[in-house]
């Protein structure tokens, strides 16, 4: 590929029909607020328009969707609007097919389209209750599981803290067995006893 510079990408478009929340809505037609977000979007902006929707009635439930480097910010969006609205969450991974266009920088090469499936987040966020036989069901003001794992985290150090206690422990063995050693030299020897490497680190 040195002969060729990467660019654009075309993300095939998805609709309705492909978001996997066909347990989460016994309606399909039901109308619903889909909110894509990108690498680019502001965070702030489809905050507001996703809140005002609801606030204002016009939907009573949203799926933010985001792909590639829209995935981070699929999340921060659905976490900072669960903090104002009680909402049923459900979380779902998929894929979506991209176009990787090659441009050749030489005469006589074609252009190289390359496909690939990269990981899709969808997150569908409603005000109404949902069934509690929905795998992946989040109630309202529940944690989800990263958050236990963040409050499990603190639990290896303790571990590293024991770890660490018999290596401590094992200086004041070495120390007593030098002593043991000494004995002989204390009377006769004062000054090579001066040399030894228990009385460098007493000093």
């Amino acid at each position: 590929m040195m002969h060729y510079r990467k660019a654009e990408n075309v993300e095939k478009e998805l609709s309705k029909s492909d978001l996997p929340f066909e347990d989460c809505m016994p309606n399909p037609q039901k109308d619903f607020l889909w909110m894509h977000v990108k690498g680019g979007t502001k965070v702030s902006n489809v905050i507001e328009f996703a809140q005002a929707a609801l606030n204002k009635g016009e939907h009573r439930c949203v799926v933010w969707s985001g792909s590639g480097g829209g995935v981070v910010k699929t999340i921060s969006c659905a976490e900072v609007l669960k903090r104002s609205h009680p909402v049923y969450q459900v979380t779902r991974m998929a894929y979506t097919s991209v176009e990787e266009h090659w441009k050749p920088q030489m005469d006589g090469l074609e252009e190289i389209i390359v496909n690939r499936q990269i990981p899709a987040l969808h997150i569908l966020m409603s005000l109404d209750e949902l069934p509690d036989s929905i795998e992946g069901l989040q109630k309202p003001n529940t944690s989800t599981d990263f958050w236990q794992g963040e409050e499990a985290h603190p639990r290896p150090q303790h571990r590293q803290q024991h770890q660490q206690q018999p290596g401590a422990g094992a200086r004041p063995n070495k120390r007593h067995r030098s002593g043991r050693n000494k004995p002989g030299q204390q009377h006769g020897k004062p000054a090579a006893e001066e040399n030894q490497p228990s009385s460098q680190s007493q000093g």
